[in-house]
């Protein structure tokens, strides 16, 4: 009689196929990354993007004005970034920190000089001895400090005249407390022309303090320079609103 041996049967381990659900999960997935990245595209054209466009061509900005008068001379002082090699010409350059010192006569024939001295306080620091050397091209006297002041800095300006006669200027802010800044007033003029940036091909911006003539109020005037010699500027309030513009 013949014995027959049975082997064992091995169990065969089979291969799961992969989860279908798990590849649906991974391509949700990068679709759902696909979707964020062109939200932020489409988000960063339009105004913003204009709006980066403008600061990316700074010029020159100026963050504050203050200023005092007399009965014959008005005197400034403002400070913030402007173009290492000052040109309005459409062609915006390397911006550093500066401030300036501006006198103003208030008649023609006042202060005659080729210049003006005086000494400048700004905050704690030692005093300054300042030269205002006159405007070529019109009749104010001006001096650049060589650095920024910050806006909450108290400023005093002596002006020395013959005879050591002196007269104190105690500068104070041109701008309301609740004042926007020039950031938001450059915000302001980009959409409100938005159109006429967009033709430009190549443009600078400045953004400056101005007073109206009876020195009561203090406005925003943003201004962008093309390449090709074309000016567009905004007047903006302090409170934001836009009042008058060249297109």
């Amino acid at each position: 009689m013949k014995l027959f041996k049975f082997r064992k049967r091995e169990k065969v381990r089979e291969a799961k196929p992969r989860s279908k659900k798990r590849k649906i999960i991974a391509l949700s997935a990068v679709v759902a990354v696909i979707g964020v990245f062109v939200l932020v595209v489409t988000l960063s054209t339009g105004t913003r993007s204009l709006y980066q466009v403008a600061l990316d061509n700074l010029a020159e900005a100026r963050f504050f004005m203050k200023q005092a008068d007399s009965d014959n001379v008005r005197v400034q002082f403002f400070s913030g970034l402007r173009e290492e090699n000052y040109q309005m010409d459409g062609v915006a350059g390397r911006t550093i920190p500066f401030a300036l010192l501006n006198i103003e006569p208030k008649n023609a024939n006042h202060l005659n000089d080729v210049e003006l001295r005086g000494t400048l306080q700004l905050g704690e620091d030692t005093p300054i001895d300042v030269t205002l050397e006159r405007n070529q091209f019109g009749r104010n006297f001006a001096t650049d400090i060589g650095r920024s002041v910050n806006a909450n800095t108290t400023i005093t300006f002596t002006l020395i005249l013959e005879n050591d006669y002196r007269v104190v200027f105690e500068l104070k802010n041109s701008m309301p407390e609740d004042a926007i800044g020039w950031e938001d007033a450059l915000k302001i003029a980009v959409e409100h022309l938005e159109s006429d940036i967009k033709s430009a091909q190549r443009f600078e911006t400045y953004v400056k303090i101005i007073t109206d003539q009876a020195n009561i109020s203090a406005f925003w005037f943003v201004q962008f320079v093309t390449n090709t010699g074309e000016l567009f500027f905004v007047v903006i309030g302090a409170d934001g609103s836009v009042i008058g513009n060249q297109r």
